[in-house]
């Protein structure tokens, strides 16, 4: 800056230099004229396509959770038939393959389906697949419940929803 309040004149910034700096940001604008209104619909066919990916992942975590309650009610119903020993098997003295106080199939169905009416969860078709006892003592508990997704169109997948399996594992221990 000079000593008088004026500033330095810089080569090559005189009224030519303005004016096609002013002839070239017209053209700029009369080409980007054309364009007016792209970046609107860009911005609304993004918010739909983000809007979609959470409407399916919100399907899919309500999927899950829907197994982990069914693993959980399966857990629950094979405990609870691992505890019901088969007492005719255990105080009768008859020594079976399996030993005193071995699990039978009928004992593991019966005990898990009387815990499973006592749980307070609602899934839809929830039913025991299979309920049995391969060696006399684990209880091996296998529920199915159907899952329907709340987001997803039923035009696209099946409106049934999704067959869900969960299989619970205990075995019975007697204290000695």
């Amino acid at each position: 800056m000079n000593l008088r309040g004026r500033s330095p004149k810089l080569p090559g910034r005189g009224p030519r230099f303005k004016s096609a700096l002013a002839g070239a940001l017209g053209r700029l604008r009369r080409r980007a004229g054309g364009e007016e209104g792209q970046t609107l619909l860009l911005g609304v066919g993004l918010v739909a396509v983000v809007a979609a990916l959470l409407l399916v992942l919100a399907s899919a975590t309500a999927v899950y959770l829907d197994l982990k309650t069914l693993t959980s009610l399966a857990d629950s119903a094979a405990a609870a038939a691992a505890d019901a020993v088969d007492e005719g098997s255990y105080f009768d003295g008859a020594s079976t393959a399996a030993g005193p106080g071995s699990l039978s199939a009928a004992g593991v169905r019966a005990a898990a389906a009387a815990d499973l009416a006592t749980q307070p969860v609602d899934l839809a078709g929830l039913q025991i697949a299979d309920a049995s006892s391969p060696d006399g003592a684990t209880a091996v508990v296998t529920l199915t419940a159907h899952s329907q997704p709340p987001f997803l169109p039923w035009g696209v997948i099946p409106a049934s929803g999704f067959t869900i399996t969960a299989t619970g594992t205990a075995r019975a221990t007697t204290g000695m």
